[in-house]
């Protein structure tokens, strides 16, 4: 069940046999989180941290309007490290966007982990330049880009994401986010996402069905979010990964 887990950290630092077991090992309390349920919230203490084994979470804060921002996508393997203060307690609300399979993590138990073997701590160090990069690319997208951009980009940053854990079929993937999450996501209205995914649909960019989107025009629909992969890669300039072999399932 930690596969997408341990595939994930593995992109960021060169792990051995025994880094992948020990990491696999402290992933034992595993929950069935449905859809809409919360897997911690914000202001609550944290002793141990989620990893989304499996489904779609998300971070995000309620404004006193009432109106939500999503300010962070977790995809099968993310887990929620960076997402408490320095007194260990939650500074956001993580919700499941599809049904999830969390694991949740003693920091204690990890904290350990990280001292005995460097290279899961360099990992870990790698993984939160990773989302400190995805970040600085969301605020980007919401402060500068247009609708159908900021749409764009998403499900292109999307499809590379989960490329890393080996969970996009061709050109297609799973994407449960309704309309409200992509507005919640990019600071648009849910009827203005919906005319931009229509656009994009209209121009054969992707196609949607059934929460399986698919990807029919790469390079047009880069083109159009003005995406570059680079701060997703591991590698700087590029989005290959090493093959990963000896994986616990």
């Amino acid at each position: 069940m930690t596969k997408n887990f341990l595939l994930k950290l593995s992109l960021w630092s060169d792990l051995e046999q025994d880094d992948l077991n020990s990491l696999a090992a402290l992933c034992c309390n595993f929950r069935e989180i449905p859809k809409k349920r919360y897997i911690s919230r914000g202001g609550e203490r944290q002793e141990r941290f989620p990893v989304v084994v499996d489904g779609w979470a998300a971070r995000y804060q309620i404004l006193r309007n009432g109106s939500r921002q999503i300010t962070g996508l977790l995809l099968p393997g993310d887990f929620c490290y960076f997402d408490a203060a320095p007194c260990g307690t939650a500074l956001e609300e993580i919700v499941a966007i599809s049904h999830c399979t969390v694991a949740y993590v003693g920091y204690a138990a990890f904290e350990r982990a990280m001292c005995h073997r460097p290279k899961t701590a360099l990992a870990v160090q790698r993984y939160g330049r990773f989302e400190t990069s995805i970040l600085s690319s969301w605020i980007v997208n919401v402060g500068r880009r247009d609708a159908v951009e900021r749409v764009a980009h998403l499900i292109c940053e999307a499809k590379k994401r989960l490329e890393q854990v080996g969970l996009v079929e061709g050109d297609s993937f799973h994407f449960p986010l309704t309309q409200e999450d992509l507005a919640d996501i990019l600071g648009l209205t849910p009827v203005h996402t919906n005319r931009k995914l229509q656009q994009l649909r209209q121009e054969r960019m992707i196609s949607l069905k059934s929460k399986e989107l698919t990807i029919l025009d790469e390079l047009g629909l880069e083109r159009i979010a003005g995406f570059d992969p680079g701060y997703l890669s591991p590698v700087p300039g590029s989005m290959n990964m090493r093959p990963i072999v000896h994986l616990a399932a």
